[in-house]
């Protein structure tokens, strides 16, 4: 039998033929929707929140109500609508859209217009509706609201974008951002909780509870507890704009319905009659509301709303029933409409405390997935968008002082609020450096009374800035851009790999040093990397075609030989052949851009600043093109001429130089300007190429978890080589597999040589062997057609003796990738350099050229070795030795002093010290200490204590 021919009749896996086909790299009609799904939920959610939910959000705001002078006056959000990012009104453009690639270039915020309909009325009588802009909100890319919504591919490449773009995030300052899918406890579901800390809440407390997450349709949240005391009585607890209240629950049960107390006490009691427990703490609970004076339901909303009203800010007309209705909508149970079914929410929450409290039924686990939903980004971003509508949450007092009757616009004198609003209940606070929200400035009222029309009240009171939701944004990973979730499915055999290294991949997978994005040239990120030699996997699952991973790979094919050949492979290090690294290996780039603005460099008002250069200034060196700029393609140097400005009133000029001690090529120059597109020559984004080839120290890995470090370039003529002539890439340590188990990678090595003998890629899915079907079988079987042995080990020669080894070499093919720790961004060295100005020490820090910190536990090691001088050589030779003046009769460090100069016609030069305590001159000796010691007695002498030294 044909030893091959078992391989040959299995099913033929991925093909390598779309990468030699003439159509590809051309853009599709339509986007791949494989790659669209992996955003949708961020989307449409968000979708959904700028459209519906929006909408629901509005008409749950209560009305702004306030009384002026007897009559009543209220504010009402009737609609709010989001428009797509468009250019400033006025401004002279070919183009009114605002697309992402602008943003992210000139590191603005991508965002749309919020405007409402707001109705304003007079002791009810409705005075019209006001369109109010209102602020700016940020627009998730790829989004309904978003300019690029349902653009073809090329039409997406037209606008700079990738043709793949998948959005789901928002850019905030030109930086993309995502917001997080959050867990949340269930909504509208009594959880019984067993919680210690509850015992704290105040005495007779216990740590048993009921928590419920209430949820409005438009996703207003408000968390609500029951609390068992140990009377058997029963206390619930809610949260109002971050305040914590508690409440006897026989009130909130009588003033939610008129039931009498009998009624109440068989809901609370149904089905367990013949508790007797039960029955006493219910009447105990209902006594409670007796002895204050409540028998009745209109009794309990008047003492409630008396009790709670100054929490609530609700308009002083407000009757106490009425105030205590405003509680119930907005604290209890407000995922309920009506105030019955609240009544028996809370009975049914009250009975399962009592089943808990007693052992009847177990505690719920609130980590249990049956417990848990996912918020996800729409939900989160319309919450902060309805907390951020301002009439929700102005102070009713210091608002309006007056009104006048003028056709068609009722003008009124505003004092603008001062106080600290809380935004969306239970979250934050509506503070400046929480950065949602930042309120106008106090102005100050003088004699006269200020007027305004109602326009300008609502810009006055109530604008936002486009950052309103940088605070619940976080940054995003740029690579890689489509494997954010699905990371996982590329690990190739991932069933014959030990858990925790797959794990290990999913977090190395987002660190690769791969090609992230084809619009290089349009990107101004602070820093991206690019892989110069990427490569196909010729082994990978079938994930890698479904999401078309090879528009973005992230690694090489690279030959593999398992030997312990030198002492460089030792632990987690990797030998790379030289020949290899200098026929392009791994070799890559950091693509940094900065931005120059010349406003910031100017006095406020002064605009004379632009770039450019004097002719024939010396210092340039025609190194800088004519306006003042570096040429496109230039290497730059330490302390070469990096730009240059000029000064139009005083034809000044001024040349910066290149700072950094690594060389880089200028990529591009992009000259951006403002919103209006009115901005003059001031501001530039120049990127720059840094050539990043692997170095000694640089990290590498395979897809299995496997991290090498790049310890030595060997020389080709002295590494190992087949009976073929071939010379491995890489020289992996065979130590690394017994302990860390990564059995896939030893497959991959063996289907990675297979594919590249046959001319083919192999189909690297988990779980398509299994042990009547192994992998090895297979893949020996494939090798052993191909004319090599079976276990994909060969006979290899030392290149050093020529001596053939006495064991067989396993090598292979494995996909290899190189990640972006590089001892570049990470070596820090120091001989002497700058030192703190107080304690004379060396500075810290790599970017100022600082030491590294001997600490503590590295003065022990040196203890322990016994080398004494070494230590003292470092703390204090290599610190802050300093040489002071000492009184040995009295001890002081600080009262020894140079006398005075002689005259200029005195032959006397030689200048003493005087001790000015003892007033002698032949005590004074001198000493070594560290010179913070001397600050350390100079700051004790301020406060009154004095130091004083025997010196011997």
């Amino acid at each position: 039998m044909d030893p091959g021919s078992r391989w040959r009749n299995l099913p033929s896996g991925p093909s390598l033929k779309h990468l030699t086909d003439p159509s590809y790299g051309i853009p599709r009609e339509q986007q791949k929707a494989a790659l669209q799904e992996l955003t949708r939920a961020h989307v449409e959610s968000f979708n959904y929140a700028v459209h519906e939910g929006l909408g629901l959000a509005v008409q749950a705001i209560p009305p702004f109500e306030f009384a002026f002078k007897d009559e009543r006056i209220s504010f009402t959000i009737l609609d709010a609508v989001i428009s797509p990012p468009t250019v400033p009104k006025g401004t002279i453009c070919k183009e009114v859209n605002v697309y992402p690639a602008e943003c992210r270039g000139r590191r603005c915020t991508y965002r749309g217009k919020l405007t409402a309909d707001i109705s304003w009325a007079v002791n009810g009588i409705s005075k019209g509706i006001i369109k109010q802009f209102l602020g700016y909100v940020p627009i998730m890319v790829k989004s309904k609201l978003c300019n690029l919504y349902n653009l073809p591919p090329q039409a997406l490449i037209e606008h700079h974008e990738e043709a793949e773009e998948m959005g789901g995030y928002f850019i905030i300052n030109g930086i993309e951002k995502v917001i997080r899918m959050l867990i949340m406890p269930r909504r509208n579901f009594p959880i019984a909780m067993v919680r210690p800390k509850w015992k704290t809440r105040g005495p007779g407390y216990t740590h048993y509870g009921v928590s419920m997450h209430c949820v409005r349709e438009e996703h207003s949240a408000v968390n609500m507890n029951l609390h068992y005391l140990e009377n058997g009585t029963v206390m619930l607890n809610f949260i109002y704009r971050k305040e914590l209240f508690f409440l006897p629950l026989g009130f909130a049960l009588k003033a939610l319905v008129s039931f009498s107390d009998y009624q109440i006490f068989q809901e609370l009691i149904k089905g367990k009659e013949d508790d007797s427990f039960l029955r006493n703490s219910v009447s105990q609970m209902l006594r409670i509301v007796m002895e204050e004076g409540c028998s009745t339901q209109k009794q309990v909303l008047n003492y409630l709303g008396e009790c709670f009203r100054v929490k609530l800010n609700v308009p002083d007309w407000y009757p106490n029933e009425q105030a205590a209705e405003f509680l119930f909508n907005q604290c209890i149970c407000i995922h309920l409409k009506s105030n019955t079914e609240k009544f028996y929410m809370l009975c049914l929450m009250t009975r399962k405390l009592f089943a808990l409290a007693k052992g009847e039924c177990m505690e719920d686990n609130p980590d249990s997935l049956v417990n848990q939903e996912v918020l996800t980004p729409g939900q989160l971003f319309l919450m902060f968008l309805k907390g951020s509508l301002p009439l929700m949450e102005l102070p009713t007092d210091h608002t309006v002082l007056r009104e006048k009757r003028i056709p068609p616009w009722t003008e009124v004198v505003l004092i603008p609020m001062t106080g600290k609003p809380s935004l969306y209940p239970g979250l934050f606070l509506f503070t400046t450096p929480c950065r949602l929200v930042r309120p106008v400035q106090n102005l100050e009222l003088g004699k006269e009374e200020l007027i305004g029309t109602m326009e300008q009240i609502f810009m006055n009171v109530a604008i936002f800035e486009d950052e309103v939701f940088a605070g619940v944004t976080t940054h995003q990973e740029l690579f890689p851009h489509s494997l954010l979730s699905v990371i996982a499915n590329f690990i190739p055999f991932s069933d014959h790999n030990q858990s925790p290294r797959n794990m290990y991949q999913c977090q190395m997978g987002k660190q690769t040093m791969g090609f992230p994005l084809l619009t290089y040239q349009d990107r101004s990120d602070n820093k991206l990397y690019r892989l110069q030699t990427p490569q196909s996997p010729l082994v990978r699952p079938s994930m890698y075609d479904y999401y078309d991973m090879d528009n973005y790979p992230i690694g090489t094919n690279a030959i593999v030989a398992v030997i312990s050949y030198t002492g460089y492979d030792m632990e987690d290090a990797m030998i790379v052949n030289k020949a290899s690294w200098e026929r392009g290996f791994a070799h890559g780039s950091v693509y940094k851009s900065e931005f120059i603005d010349l406003s910031e460099k100017i006095k406020q008002g002064d605009s004379s600043l632009v770039f450019g250069m004097k002719p024939g200034d010396p210092r340039i060196l025609q190194k800088l093109d004519d306006d003042g700029l570096p040429f496109i393609g230039a290497k730059l140097q330490y302390g070469d001429p990096y730009y240059s400005y000029l000064n139009l009133n005083t034809g000044e000029s001024f040349v910066m130089y290149y700072k950094s001690k690594e060389n880089c090529v200028v990529d591009n120059i992009k000259v951006c300007s403002n919103d209006t597109g009115s901005g003059k020559f001031k501001c530039v984004c120049i990127t720059m190429r840094v050539p990043r080839n692997p170095t000694i120290g640089d990290k590498f890995a395979s897809r299995h978890g496997q991290k090498g470090i790049l310890s030595r370039l060997w020389p080709a003529e002295d590494m190992p080589f087949t009976e073929s002539g071939m010379v491995p890439d890489i020289l992996f340590n065979p130590h690394g597999f017994p302990s860390r188990m990564t059995i896939g990678m030893l497959i991959e090595s063996m289907a990675g040589k297979s594919a590249a003998l046959h001319g083919l890629c192999h189909d690297a899915t988990p779980f398509i062997f299994s042990e009547e079907n192994s992998a090895l079988e297979y893949f020996g079987e494939m090798l052993k057609a191909a004319g090599y042995n079976f276990y994909g080990t060969e006979r290899l020669y030392s290149g050093i003796s020529g001596l053939e080894l006495e064991a067989d070499i396993f090598i292979g093919v494995v996909y290899y990738q190189r990640l972006r720790h590089m001892v570049s961004d990470k070596f820090q060295v120091r001989t002497t350099g700058a030192r703190d100005r107080v304690t004379n020490q060396p500075i810290g820090g790599r970017n100022v050229q600082g030491g590294i910190r001997f600490g503590e536990m590295e003065r022990d090691a040196l203890l322990a070795h016994g080398t004494s001088f070494l230590l003292h050589d470092r703390l204090f030779n290599c610190s802050d030795r300093s040489v002071a003046h000492v009184c040995v009769k009295c001890g002081s460090l600080l009262s020894p002093l140079l006398e005075k100069p002689p005259p200029s016609w005195s032959a006397m030069r030689n200048r003493k010290y005087n001790c000015t305590l003892c007033n002698r001159s032949d005590t004074i000796d001198t000493v070594s200490v560290p010179y913070v010691f001397r600050y350390f007695v100079a700051e004790l002498a301020a406060m009154n204590i004095k130091v004083k030294l025997d010196v011997v």
